[in-house]
């Protein structure tokens, strides 16, 4: 692979940044398997698609904003992603926080996402 190359995974993940800070949910969803798990601070753990979509549709607090990616790293099934996000929290607070994401991925699908913060998010 060249460095002008893009693997399919990291093509995904992304793809789920885009989709998401242009607020198409959906779309940002979509590399998620139907069994998926989501980790992230101040939550129980989201088992399932169904479980994903709710925690995004309604208890997420962060609002709109932009994902600035630094970083990406690649193995095999999993790509590790680090950056920062700018932007507001849903009631409309300012919020500028620095992030890590790693991502597993089966059978082209996210089975995984563990997510970490530099600021308490939830």
């Amino acid at each position: 692979m060249t460095t002008l190359e893009v693997s399919p995974l990291v093509e995904m993940v992304r793809g789920y940044y885009t989709n998401i800070d242009a607020g198409n949910i959906p779309a940002a969803l979509a590399c998620f398997a139907s069994t998926a798990i989501y980790r992230r601070p101040g939550y129980e753990a989201l088992n399932g698609l169904a479980e994903i979509e709710s925690f995004y549709e309604s208890t997420r607090v962060v609002g709109p904003g932009r994902h600035q990616i630094e970083v990406v790293i690649e193995s095999d099934q999993e790509v590790a992603v680090r950056g920062r996000f700018d932007g507001s929290f849903r009631d409309g607070a300012p919020l500028r926080v620095r992030f890590a994401d790693f991502w597993r991925f089966s059978a082209g699908k996210v089975a995984e996402r563990n997510s970490y913060f530099d600021a308490p998010v939830a």
